[in-house]
């Protein structure tokens, strides 16, 4: 009875984390990540990367929070415009310490009477920190054909 006890606790010391709740949890990191910045602009947009997280834009890839803070504080401060967007799609390692998620974005610019909006997809990769939370290390996105 106690070697099949042991069996059973050293079996289950040897998986990895439940793969359901690893996806879960960068799911709402995204979702959180979405919130924070239509809540706090590029302060809470730049808030979810890593410190030396990379964003990847046309012509350049923009590395580290700081900088990236500085790259949207125009268009996140601009109150004309809304970015929003959602997850579709989330995968994760089996180690559980690095995730993706792909979604759909779309950003809004009120011109006059009415408004016009753009809309893409993205690809954000996360890593889960010593400290268990979820910091995004690279972001990456593209406006749909036509726009």
């Amino acid at each position: 009875m106690v070697t099949a006890a042991a069996a059973l606790v050293l079996g289950a010391c040897g998986r990895g984390p439940d793969p359901a709740v690893v996806r879960a949890a960068i799911r709402d990191a995204d979702v959180a990540f979405a919130k924070a910045t239509a809540e706090r602009g590029a302060e809470g947009w730049a808030s979810f990367f890593a410190d030396s997280g990379v964003m990847v834009v046309p012509g350049q890839n923009v590395v580290g929070r700081a900088a990236i803070r500085e790259l949207m504080a125009p268009e996140l401060g601009d109150t004309t415009h809304a970015l929003i967007w959602h997850p579709t799609s989330v995968q994760a390692s089996p180690d559980g310490n690095l995730g993706y998620s792909i979604g759909r974005w779309e950003r809004t610019a009120r011109r006059g009477e009415g408004a016009v909006a753009r809309r893409g997809s993205y690809v954000t990769i996360w890593e889960k920190q010593k400290d268990g939370t979820w910091k995004v290390v690279l972001d990456a996105g593209n406006a749909d054909p036509g726009r």
